[in-house]
């Protein structure tokens, strides 16, 4: 199903940031390492994961609207047709 591959890819965007946060505080250990090198990265990788989320769920909602005005609309073809005797 197309629908469960793209929401598995969103999973792993998800899924590999929350990887690179980890290890940023892995390597937030490591001298010379600042606070503010780790605060920046942090700050860009979760605003790259709201991107991504944000425009996946944007595309999706406007996916979905469509699928379900054409199959509602399918619905009331069918009903139609069964209420014809």
């Amino acid at each position: 199903m197309q629908k469960a591959h793209l929401i598995e890819a969103l999973y792993l965007v998800n899924q590999g940031t929350d990887e690179a946060v980890r290890g940023l505080q892995r390597l937030k250990k490591v001298p010379g390492f600042t606070e503010e090198i780790y605060g920046d990265t942090l700050k860009t990788l979760e605003h790259a994961r709201a991107n991504v989320n944000l425009q996946f769920f944007g595309d999706m909602r406007a996916s979905e609207q469509k699928d379900a005005t054409h199959f509602q609309r399918r619905e009331n073809k069918s009903s139609t047709k069964q209420a014809i005797p």
